[in-house]
């Protein structure tokens, strides 16, 4: 068992005990039907997008106005919704919500460090172009990393909280994701 134990003096005078406990944790693999369709349309409406890159990311539309016209999304957030609807299910929740979404794009030896998303429950990925099954996310989870098993036309989707990476982009060929924060509600 992982476990760590410690005394710190509050602001009060009083002490704080914690201990953590391992747990483990999951990551949810959905087949997208018709992926093939969707994903030429969907590359030409990503291709209307100004061109942006961000750290280690050949393209991507995370740092436009939120308010930005994302046809890309409009579409995609309807293909999506039968895979949505089934991960409810399966969590027993009421309903489900989006709360952003964006593409990137990797060129060769492009990759994003790791990361975790906030304000969210789960964070969701697409992988609209993955030309080599070892460019998929890593997940570091209780000092282990796990690299998802995925392959192009998956969604994945897994805890929020856990960090996790975009690998190195090791082919000449692009890879594209898009990427999405979720929340799935118990109650109404």
């Amino acid at each position: 068992m992982f476990s760590k134990t410690w005394n710190t003096e509050s602001g009060f005078g009083n002490d704080v005990y914690m201990k953590f406990y391992k747990i483990n944790s999951f990551y949810i693999i959905s087949k997208m039907k018709n992926h093939k369709k969707i994903k030429s349309k969907l590359l030409k409406l990503i291709d209307k997008m100004p061109t942006s890159s961000l750290d280690k990311i050949s393209n991507t539309d995370w740092s436009l106005a939120k308010e930005y016209k994302r046809e890309y999304l409009h579409y995609f957030y309807k293909k999506i919704t039968p895979c949505m609807n089934e991960i409810a299910k399966e969590f027993k929740s009421q309903r489900w919500e989006i709360h952003n979404g964006w593409f990137q794009q990797y060129r060769k030896q492009d990759s994003h460090p790791w990361h975790n998303h906030n304000n969210a429950n789960f964070t969701n990925v697409y992988y609209l172009e993955l030309p080599n099954k070892k460019m998929t996310t890593a997940l570091k989870c209780n000092g282990s990393i796990v690299n998802v098993e995925a392959q192009e036309g998956d969604l994945v989707t897994f805890p929020a909280h856990i960090f996790h990476r975009s690998q190195p982009n090791i082919s000449d060929k692009q890879k594209t994701v898009i990427a999405f924060n979720s929340d799935f509600y118990m109650g109404q």
